[in-house]
């Protein structure tokens, strides 16, 4: 039978168990508990800088997305002037600007419906012709340089009927273009020379990024007082495959001239 003593220092030696369990219980807790705030600082740290990159990249997105928005934005085309090669008089109350490619069979068919344009209205329009050569045609940009070696000799309108005269009869290649430029009576070294070193392609690459800006994508790209008609629509008015009714260059011209 244990004594009093025997039980006191028992006793005490739970108490001071129990007091040490729980101090070490207690600082674990603490401890524990303050890793968890400074991993919730690091985690809302890391998230406030990753939301801050993300707010960043979005931002940057935007403006690229605005910027390029603004880059798409169709501007007025530029009107005829002194630059251009045109037919007829500049105070003409209709201008038609024609962005084209020699090597194109429909803006070969269309230049047939710009001579009747001349033919009806005559001096009530002016028309220029501005380059557009498409990648996907072999000779386009040689026959382009072409029109450009024979407008330094003055003949550019007729190197451009021409080209596309060589066109229809599917002529269409370099030493054609000489034997084009020889039948104008142009001088055939200086024209030679200018169609093989390419002379005039920066002008016609300045062209095509113009027009690109003026929203053309294809040829013929027509407008007719900054109206764009696209494609090459005939002289009279027509019926599209699906039946609708569509002007036809004459009626264009004849609205613009009412205006």
């Amino acid at each position: 039978m244990p004594n009093n003593s025997t039980i006191k220092k028992t006793m005490i030696a739970i108490i001071v168990f129990c007091v040490l369990t729980v101090c070490v219980l207690l600082f674990f807790f603490l401890s524990k508990n303050s890793s968890i705030v400074e991993m919730d600082n690091d985690i809302t740290q890391d998230s406030s800088e990753k939301n801050s990159i993300e707010d960043d990249g979005i931002k940057e997105a935007n403006r690229q997305a605005v910027q390029e928005a603004e880059r798409q934005i169709v501007q007025p085309v530029r009107p005829i002037d002194d630059s251009d090669y045109f037919l007829g008089d500049l105070g003409a109350p209709v201008q038609l600007v024609v962005y084209s490619d020699f090597a194109c069979p429909f803006c070969a068919g269309f230049s047939d419906t710009v001579e009747r344009i001349k033919e009806e209205f005559g001096d009530k329009v002016v028309v220029a012709f501005r380059h557009f050569p498409l990648a996907m045609h072999s000779y386009a940009m040689a026959a382009a340089i072409a029109s450009e070696g024979a407008g330094e000799q003055g003949e550019f309108w007729q190197m451009h009927d021409k080209l596309f005269e060589s066109n229809k009869e599917k002529l269409f290649n370099t030493e054609q273009f000489k034997k084009d430029a020889a039948g104008i009576g142009l001088n055939a070294a200086k024209f030679n020379q200018c169609l093989d070193t390419e002379k005039y392609k920066n002008k016609i690459q300045a062209q095509i990024l113009e027009a690109r800006n003026f929203g053309v994508s294809g040829a013929p790209a027509n407008f007719v007082n900054g109206e764009p008609v696209p494609g090459a629509f005939p002289f009279a008015d027509f019926v599209r495959p699906g039946g609708e009714a569509e002007e036809g260059m004459k009626s264009i011209i004849e609205r613009h001239l009412k205006d």
